[in-house]
């Protein structure tokens, strides 16, 4: 079964979807995972299909839209502030908390890329956060970023968020971009962005530019040292054209135990949570929340 859900983020309205399972005993609270979405994205892209089928295997699990963005309030709107979306994640596992189909102790986080990024954070500063599962993670988002970049670009980045800082402090205005003027993207991901977007009309691939620096400052590796002794499993494939492996190795050998890292040859970014990837990463998913959840 799946409904609507309303919570409030620092008094912002929050969209969620909430998906429980098919004849789950009503005395038998389950364990509960807050599933969040990547980089621009919004709850219905590629995330409905995974809580599914998570939820099949009787969990309750939580969608939502972060705070300016989908159909989640606040202004101004499209801005991609990962420490907002960490306060979001701890509003996410305060509402999964009340909910009367839900075990209050059992709660853990699923994350997409900056998703995956955003749920190892949030798992190093949320004790509540019994178990995570990172998706093609990003460690350290100011590396991700000048990495994509050739070195002009990356250049030519900094002085245009300097210039935007000192136009935002005299004028108050803020500037729209293309996500891709910040994190340029490799011809596949681009491909694969224009194929899908019309399908998803509550998706725009324009942010603010404010974001750029915001995500640049942004270093989950820097906290995962904190997740300890609570588990956390990177998933990632080998073949990602987005997001290197090495961002959640990064995170993995900085992480205390228990912990665990999985490669999967040959998927991409946009694989392992669905097609066939999603058959191969299903298993390791249910295997980590139902021994450590």
């Amino acid at each position: 079964m799946e409904k609507s859900v309303q919570f409030y983020s620092e008094s912002v309205p929050m969209a969620g979807v909430l998906f429980l399972p098919e004849n789950s005993p009503s005395d038998r609270p389950r364990p509960g995972i807050v599933i969040c979405h990547g980089f621009t994205a919004v709850k219905e892209v590629m995330l409905p299909d995974i809580a599914r089928r998570v939820a099949q295997a009787g969990y309750v699990v939580l969608t939502f839209d972060y705070r300016f963005l989908g159909a989640s309030g606040g202004e101004p709107r499209r801005q991609i502030i990962p420490m907002r979306q960490i306060e979001d994640i701890q509003n996410a596992v305060t509402f999964m908390q009340q909910q009367p189909e839900v075990a209050p102790d059992r709660v853990g986080l699923l994350g997409v890329s900056l998703g995956g990024a955003n749920v190892s954070y949030a798992a190093g500063v949320e004790e509540r956060v019994k178990a995570t599962v990172s998706v093609c993670g990003i460690g350290d988002c100011g590396r991700w970023t000048r990495d994509a970049c050739h070195f002009w670009e990356w250049q030519a980045l900094l002085r245009r968020l300097e210039d935007n800082r000192r136009e935002r402090v005299l004028t108050g205005r803020e500037q729209y971009v293309q996500a891709s003027e910040i994190v340029p993207e490799p011809e596949s991901t681009a491909a694969l962005f224009a194929q899908i977007l019309d399908q998803y009309p509550q998706w725009s691939r324009e942010i603010t530019l404010t974001s750029g620096a915001a995500l640049i400052a942004y270093r989950p590796e820097s906290v995962v040292h904190q997740i300890s002794p609570r588990a956390i499993l990177w998933l990632h494939g080998d073949a990602d054209e987005r997001v290197s492996m090495e961002e959640s190795q990064s995170m993995y050998e900085k992480a205390g135990e228990p912990k665990k890292i999985v490669i999967l040859p040959g998927l991409g970014h946009s694989d392992i949570l669905s097609g066939p990837g999603l058959d191969q990463s299903l298993p390791l998913i249910k295997e980590w929340f139902e021994t450590h959840l």
